[in-house]
């Protein structure tokens, strides 16, 4: 297992950094950015294990899945937007970011919220990638920046001007605010103007679009 120094792991990582000296690093398509290594989460946020081992035990048993999906290993990470359950303490959250932080927020419902990030054409599928890293194939058409939010059927919600939006990424992690305006910048990453009392600009990469939807 690959680790790391607590004092030099990443700021969002809930952990006492004198506790002791490793940690854990995160395998797989999540950033690591933005993410935490299952181990940790099932360690130091829920506390349903008190070593590695436990933690191994735990998800070699099937009993923590990643939006619908048993984790395969206790280094792959649980990011922004994920739908994190364990099925025999009938709890499931979803992975949001609180600034530097990420948070573990309760909830009921048992959908999974991603973002397209972009699309392929295999034969005829159409293939987009979410934000998370994982693929999405269908023969359905979606905009790349839409959310979609798969249950028991797909919905699509647009990023467009007037859909409330969750910041992801940067100093205001974490806040819902209102699309006021967006802004093509050509060669540049495109923007938008977005209000929640104060109005600031963001790149359209650090918003997904969460109009009607309980994401807290």
């Amino acid at each position: 297992m690959t680790h790391q120094k607590r004092l030099s792991a990443p700021k969002h990582y809930p952990i006492e950094r004198k506790k002791t000296t490793y940690v854990s690093t995160i395998r797989g398509s999540r950033d690591a950015d933005s993410a935490i290594p299952a181990s940790l989460f099932l360690r130091e946020v829920v506390g349903y294990a008190e070593t590695n081992k436990e933690a191994k035990e735990i998800v070699r048993n099937g009993d923590l899945l990643r939006n619908g999906e048993e984790i395969g290993d206790v280094q792959e990470g649980l990011g922004v937007l994920d739908l994190v359950e364990l099925p025999k303490a009938d709890d499931t959250f979803r992975v949001l970011k609180n600034g530097d932080n990420l948070d573990f927020v309760p909830v009921e419902d048992g959908e999974v919220v991603a973002k397209v990030v972009g699309k392929d054409v295999e034969g005829d599928e159409l293939v987009y990638r979410l934000h998370n890293g994982e693929n999405y194939r269908t023969k359905d058409e979606f905009s790349t920046g839409s959310t979609l939010v798969l249950g028991d059927g797909v919905e699509e919600v647009e990023l467009e001007e007037g859909a409330e939006v969750l910041v992801i990424k940067g100093q205001h992690a974490g806040e819902t605010a209102e699309v006021q305006e967006i802004n093509s910048r050509g060669m540049n990453p495109d923007t938008a103007v977005i209000e929640n009392g104060e109005s600031f600009e963001t790149q359209l990469d650090n918003l997904v679009a969460v109009t009607g939807l309980e994401v807290r």
